[in-house]
């Protein structure tokens, strides 16, 4: 007698999405040295987990949908 199955649905393409990276701040030094030393401190830590979050949502997507996404890279701390 055959046995049936679970079969799970596919994920809606809406969550089947590689994550937005947009783009960063200005490179410019002379910018870069009027955002106090906290507020700039603050701003990276924002920022790593922000690419922290993207890069293990591409994975996962990844993982349901392989070849999606871009590999990333994870910034260190």
């Amino acid at each position: 007698m055959p046995v049936a199955v679970p079969v799970k649905d596919p994920a809606p393409a809406e969550l089947i999405r590689c994550a937005d990276r947009p783009q960063g701040l200005p490179e410019s030094k002379d910018m870069l040295a009027q955002i106090p030393t906290p507020v700039r401190a603050a701003i990276i830590r924002i920022a790593r987990a922000f690419a922290a979050n993207a890069a293990q949502l591409d994975r996962l997507i990844n993982w349901e949908a392989p070849g999606t996404c871009p590999v990333g890279k994870v910034p260190s701390k």
